[in-house]
């Protein structure tokens, strides 16, 4: 048995790979390199821990201190200011107008009659004395025929009462006639001098309106209306039988209507502190949106020296001139004055006023950025700023667009400063009266 068990031992143990046995010269320890590795990661391991270590105590920190922050600022409202400050002494004013020529004139028949003809239309430009119609009156016509002859008449009777003066003047001095004879003669040639005086007269005036019959220009100018054609009938009391209806001003009854336009005069309305600052003969520019970048020069020439005790302005004129014929009268201008005026208004923007129960109140900004209400007194209001005349000083910072609870001592922060605004609306003050020029 034994014997057999043996060999089959033996055989399996031959059949299975020996391993090769160790080495004796290579002990069994890391490599080198491999324990470079393994410090570095130690290393790396050890500074990031700490660095943590250090770091979410300092962004819990500042976590902390936003939320702080955040909580500070959302407790104290936000608000815009502006600067209040005055207009510089030499400013200027804008001021609206209408362009209006410097002369104009309806023209009315003098003699009653037709229209022979017309000679000038609208927009035809005319000198002084030029023919623009003519009228056809043959009543009048006959009327200068029969003065002639009734001159004729009496100049003849003139005549033969002086020949016969003379000849009793004689006879009186012989003693052939009486005195009361003479003194007939002498009253008869007074009374014929009287009557051809008269006659003359009469046909003076009757050639003067002949003369009518010729519907001239008075004055160099353009046709702005023309209200008649031929044919039509007018008479002396500016009545026409047949009016154009040539423009909504057109005065009834008239012929033609004339404007001289070289010289075009603009009325303003000047607010009532700036009546003292304003001398005759100030430069003006005027100029016409329609006409952007084209600007008139002219002068104030008079004014009307009363303020309108309602709208409590001053009627002045500027005259500008209008070679090139590019404006024409009815244009909507704007008229640019240089005011020297000493104590200029202050100007505070409408956004800034609060009006509750009581006077009107502006809210100020303090020195230690606090607000508090004060009370003003308001000037001319002009839409978009207004001016204030008793209440601020000058260099106050003011709250525009205050919130409705935003209480008097309430600590604001300030997000916009825009003194530049408020610089530049007071150093030109764009006047808009609330009236209309006339």
């Amino acid at each position: 048995m034994s014997t057999t068990t043996e060999p089959m031992m033996s055989r399996r143990s031959t059949d299975r790979p020996e391993s090769p046995p160790p080495k004796q010269d290579e002990p069994n320890v890391p490599h080198p390199h491999r324990r470079a590795i393994i410090g570095a990661t130690f290393v790396a391991v050890v500074l990031i821990a700490a660095l943590v270590a250090g770091i979410t105590p300092r962004i819990a920190q500042g976590k902390r201190l936003a939320a702080s922050v955040a909580s500070v600022t959302a407790a104290i409202p936000s608000v815009s200011f502006v600067t209040i400050s005055r207009a510089a002494p030499n400013a200027t004013v804008d001021l609206p107008g209408t362009l209006q020529p410097l002369l104009t004139t309806a023209l009315y028949a003098r003699t009653p009659g037709f229209i022979r003809r017309t000679l000038v239309d609208i927009g035809a430009r005319v000198r002084a004395g030029e023919l623009l119609a003519e009228i056809d009156a043959p009543d009048l016509d006959q009327q200068v025929a029969q003065g002639r002859g009734i001159v004729s008449q009496n100049r003849a009777a003139l005549q033969l009462a002086r020949t016969q003066l003379t000849r009793w003047q004689a006879l009186s001095g012989e003693g052939a006639v009486t005195v009361d004879e003479l003194d007939i003669k002498v009253a008869a040639f007074n009374m014929a001098t009287a009557n051809l005086t008269s006659a003359e007269a009469d046909l003076r005036r009757l050639l003067q309106l002949q003369a009518y019959e010729r519907v001239v220009a008075p004055f160099a100018g353009v046709i702005t209306q023309r209200n008649v054609d031929p044919g039509a009938l007018v008479g002396t009391a500016g009545g026409a039988s047949a009016a154009l209806s040539t423009g909504s001003g057109s005065p009834t009854g008239s012929l033609f209507q004339i404007a001289r336009v070289d010289t075009l005069r603009v009325f303003l309305s000047v607010p009532e502190e700036y009546t003292t600052s304003l001398a005759i003969g100030a430069a003006a520019i005027v100029t016409v949106p329609q006409l952007p970048g084209d600007t008139l020069r002219g002068r104030v020439t008079r004014t009307s020296r009363s303020v309108d005790p309602v709208a409590r302005t001053l009627l002045t004129e500027v005259d500008v001139a209008n070679k090139s014929g590019a404006y024409v009268p009815g244009m909507y201008a704007q008229a640019q004055l240089r005011i020297s005026q000493v104590d200029m208004p202050l100007n505070v923007p409408a956004t800034a006023l609060v009006i509750r129960a009581g006077p009107p109140q502006v809210i100020v900004v303090r020195a230690d950025s606090t607000v508090q209400y004060q009370t003003v007194q308001i000037g001319r209001d002009h839409g978009a700023w207004v001016e204030v005349t008793g209440g601020l000083a000058d260099g106050t910072r003011v709250v525009i667009n205050p919130a409705e609870n935003l209480r008097s001592g309430t600590r604001v922060r300030l997000v916009s400063a825009d003194t530049s605004a408020s610089a530049a609306i007071a150093a030109r003050p764009s006047v808009v009266p609330q009236v209309p020029a006339p």
